[in-house]
C-alpha cells in the first residue's frame, strides 16, 4: 500500500473551457498586435494549448508536484519554437496562464497553482528560446539504432528488418534489441516530432513497424531466453484509453522470457476489463502502463478496485510509464507496490515482490 508520508493522488477537475476562454480574452487584450497577426488556425491552436496546459495543471495539483506542468511548458516551448511562433511567445502564454489562475481558481487550488505556474515561467526564462529544447532531451543512439532510425526515416521497412536480422545473426539477443535499438529509436522519434522534424505519420509508421518486427521475433523468445518455468502469472495492460502499447508489450515479452505465464491485453483496455482479467487468470502480478498524465485518474481507480476486491486484494501491482519518471513517488501516491522504468526493471521488481511474504 501507499507508504507513510506519501500523499495520496487526489484527482482534480477544473472548468477547462471557462478558464481557457478567460485566458484567450486576456491574451487578446495584453498582446493585441501579436494576436491580430495570427491566422484563425493558429488562434484555434492557442486555445487548444491552453486547454492542454490546464489539464497538466490538474495532474500537478492532484500529485502536489509542479512536474507535470513544468514538463508541459518545456514541451510546449519546443513545439512553439518549431512552429515559428514569435520569440518569447511561450513565456507570454504562461504569464497569461498564471494571471488567470490567480483570478479565477478557487482558494483551495490557487496557492499551489500559482506556485506551479510561476515555477514554469521561471524555468522557461532560464532556457534558450532559440531551440526550446528540454535540457535532457538528446537521445544517445548506438550504431545499430542509428542505422535502424535512418532506414525508418527513409521509409525502408526491408532495410529496417535487415538491420535486426543482422543483429540477431551476430548474437544480439531479443532483450538487447528491445533495449538498445527499439527503445532509443522510439524516444528519438518522439524528440524529432517535438522539434517538428518528423510528422505524426512517420512516428506512427515506426511504431507500427517495430510492433510487426516484435511479433515476427516472438517465436524466438522462448528458445533464446526462457529460464525455468516460474509457475506465476502476470497480466500486462495499458489502462483506459491509453494507446501507447509498445512499452507494455516489451514488459510482457520480458516476463515471458523469464518463464512467466503472460496475459497481455495491450492498449485501450477499460479498467473494469483488466480487473476481470486479473480475477479470471488468478494473476500474481499486474503490470500497468500509461504514457499520458491524464490517464492517472483511471489508473488509480483500477488500483483501488483491485485492492477493494477480495479476489484481487493480494495481487502485486507494478506501474510504469512517462508520468512515473516525472514524479518519483507517484507509484506510492496511486497505491501500487512498485514502479518500473522499463521491461527489465518490471521483471526484477516482480521477483522482489514475490519474495516478500503476504
Amino acid at each position: 500500500m501507499t507508504a507513510a508520508g506519501s500523499a495520496l493522488y487526489q484527482p482534480v477537475s477544473l472548468n477547462r473551457e471557462y478558464l481557457a476562454g478567460k485566458m484567450l480574452e486576456r491574451y487578446t487584450e495584453k498582446h493585441a498586435k501579436t494576436w491580430n497577426e495570427f491566422s484563425l488556425e493558429r488562434r484555434a491552436r492557442i486555445r487548444d494549448e491552453f486547454l492542454a496546459a490546464i489539464q497538466n495543471l490538474e495532474e500537478s495539483l492532484a500529485t502536489e508536484s509542479p512536474a507535470f506542468l513544468v514538463n508541459h511548458a518545456w514541451w510546449l516551448q519546443s513545439r512553439f519554437t518549431a512552429g515559428n511562433f514569435p520569440p518569447g511567445f511561450t513565456i507570454s502564454f504562461f504569464e497569461v496562464f498564471k494571471t488567470i489562475l490567480s483570478r479565477e481558481l478557487p482558494g483551495d487550488y490557487r496557492k499551489n497553482a500559482g506556485m506551479f505556474a510561476r515555477n514554469a515561467v521561471s524555468i522557461l526564462k532560464s532556457t534558450s528560446e532559440g531551440t526550446g529544447a528540454h535540457p535532457d532531451s538528446e537521445t544517445n543512439l548506438s550504431p545499430k539504432a542509428r542505422s535502424f532510425l535512418k532506414s525508418v526515416l527513409a521509409g525502408d521497412s526491408d532495410r529496417c528488418r535487415a538491420v535486426i536480422d543482422k543483429a540477431l545473426a551476430g548474437g544480439t539477443t531479443v532483450r538487447e534489441i528491445y533495449i538498445e535499438i527499439f527503445q532509443p529509436v522510439l524516444h528519438e522519434m518522439g524528440r524529432l516530432w517535438q522539434q517538428n522534424e518528423v510528422t505524426i505519420a512517420q512516428e506512427h509508421y515506426v511504431t507500427a513497424l517495430i510492433r510487426q518486427i516484435m511479433e515476427q521475433m516472438h517465436n524466438q523468445i522462448a528458445p533464446t531466453g526462457r529460464t525455468a518455468r516460474q509457475k506465476k502469472t502476470v497480466v500486462a495492460a495499458c489502462v483506459g484509453e491509453e494507446l501507447h502499447e509498445i512499452g507494455i508489450r516489451m514488459v510482457a515479452d520480458f516476463f515471458e522470457m523469464d518463464g512467466w505465464d503472460v496475459y497481455y491485453t495491450g492498449s485501450n483496455t477499460p479498467a473494469k476489463s483488466i480487473l476481470v482479467a486479473v480475477k479470471e487468470q488468478k494473476a500474481d502480478v499486474v503490470a500497468l502502463s500509461i504514457t499520458m498524465p491524464s490517464r492517472l485518474t483511471e489508473l488509480q481507480y483500477l488500483v483501488r478496485s483491485l485492492r477493494g476486491d477480495k479476489d484481487t486484494a493480494q495481487v502485486k501491482i507494478i506501474v510504469g510509464g512517462f508520468p512515473f519518471g516525472l514524479v518519483p513517488d507517484l507509484w506510492k501516491k496511486v497505491g501500487a507496490d512498485a514502479v518500473a522504468g522499463g521491461a527489465q526493471d518490471a521483471v526484477a521488481a516482480a521477483s522482489l515482490l514475490k519474495a516478500v511474504p503476504v
